[in-house]
C-alpha cells in the first residue's frame, strides 16, 4: 500500500504534463480561415450568453 502513496501524485503530475503538452499543441494550430473564425466567434458568443444566464 505504500506505494499508492507515490503513486497517485506521480499520475497526476503526468496529466498535467499532458494536458500542457495538449495544450500548447492545440495553441500552434491554424486558427482557420476568415469564415471558420466567424463562426467561432457567434459559438463564443452564444456559450458566453448561456454562462450569463446560469449566474
Amino acid at each position: 500500500m505504500n506505494y499508492l502513496f507515490y503513486l497517485v501524485p506521480a499520475f497526476g503530475i503526468l496529466a498535467l504534463l499532458y494536458t500542457f503538452i495538449q495544450s500548447s499543441w492545440v495553441s500552434k494550430q491554424p486558427s482557420g480561415n476568415d469564415r471558420m473564425k466567424e463562426i467561432s466567434g457567434h459559438i463564443a458568443n452564444g456559450a458566453m450568453a448561456f454562462f450569463e444566464s446560469r449566474i
